[in-house]
């Protein structure tokens, strides 16, 4: 039952940040740093957003293996799916008539978005099951620099962005905003998740003792 509540849990984390990315993208404020990216190249080409970051999740997959000296962490492609169709799904289909012009409108869309988007990875990450490529290469350079996962964050989304804009991305002051928001709020709601990692560590226990 406890692995059942821990793969909901899991699902609705990926399906909830997948909602945020897309919020943010709506609010035509400017596309997430890794998104402005895949949103780019999708406006030259016939590809969805979302197949664009599976495949860039794919090559990071491959990225994070090396720094890890282990196997390549292949059970992390169905999170990577789950996203990449999620955001599809919203970008094409729930939120495709979204185009907020006030600014109000485009910051309140914003604001729910990046909040979003944090509290469904700060959730998703609690749980035992296979980490997003992008994500598990946070918690690595977490690890291996011993610097705040915010910190980390911060320097992932800066390097992305710089990427984004180059390629003609669609970077705007709400590129910058995720930059400097979005890994403090992953900070500051990872913390809130702990009783998704108690679950985890008490069914642990439970199979120990029997």
């Amino acid at each position: 039952m406890v692995y059942l509540l821990l793969a909901l849990i899991y699902s609705a984390g990926l399906l909830v940040s997948s909602l945020g990315l897309a919020l943010i993208i709506k609010s035509n404020l400017g596309a997430g740093p890794g998104d402005s990216i895949a949103v780019g190249l999708s406006y030259h080409t016939p590809v969805t957003v979302g197949t664009f970051m599976i495949i860039a999740f794919t090559i990071l997959l491959i990225v994070n293996a090396i720094l890890e000296k282990k196997r390549p962490q292949y059970e992390s492609l169905i999170p990577s799916i789950i996203r990449g169709r999620t955001l599809d799904f919203f970008l094409y289909g729930t939120l495709e008539n979204v185009n907020p012009d006030a600014w109000y409108s485009q910051a309140g869309i914003f604001a729910l978005g990046i909040l979003a988007t944090a509290v469904g990875i700060s959730f998703y990450l609690r749980t035992p099951f296979p980490r997003i490529p992008l994500d598990h290469f946070m918690m690595v350079m977490n690890n291996r620099t011993n610097q705040s996962k915010g910190v980390v964050r911060n320097l992932m989304e800066g390097a992305m962005a710089l990427t984004g804009y180059f390629l003609g991305g669609p970077v705007g002051i709400g590129t910058l905003m995720v930059v400097f928001l979005l890994g403090p709020l992953i900070q500051w709601t990872f913390p809130l998740a702990r009783p998704v990692a108690f679950l985890w560590s008490d069914a642990q226990k439970a199979r120990d003792a029997e």
